[in-house]
């Protein structure tokens, strides 16, 4: 995933890269791509899968009476 142009680093992200003991600016950047796609894959919202229509798991007796279909 690529961030968008309206992409913000978080202020935790900020300060683990201002204070991180990294060697290179090659160790860093690798870092910095990892956090970065960590947060645009936690943002993702999986789609929710619908119930089907209808009465449910009951179906009423004779009686009125509900009951669990099985």
């Amino acid at each position: 995933m690529k961030p968008g142009p309206n992409y913000r680093m978080s202020s935790l992200l900020k300060v683990s890269l201002a204070t991180g003991k990294f060697k290179d600016a090659h160790q860093r950047g690798a870092w910095k791509r990892a956090c970065i796609d960590a947060e645009l894959c936690a943002a993702i919202q999986p789609k929710r899968e619908r119930k089907p229509q209808g009465k449910g798991s009951y179906q009423t007796n004779a009686t009125g009476t509900a009951a669990t279909s099985e």
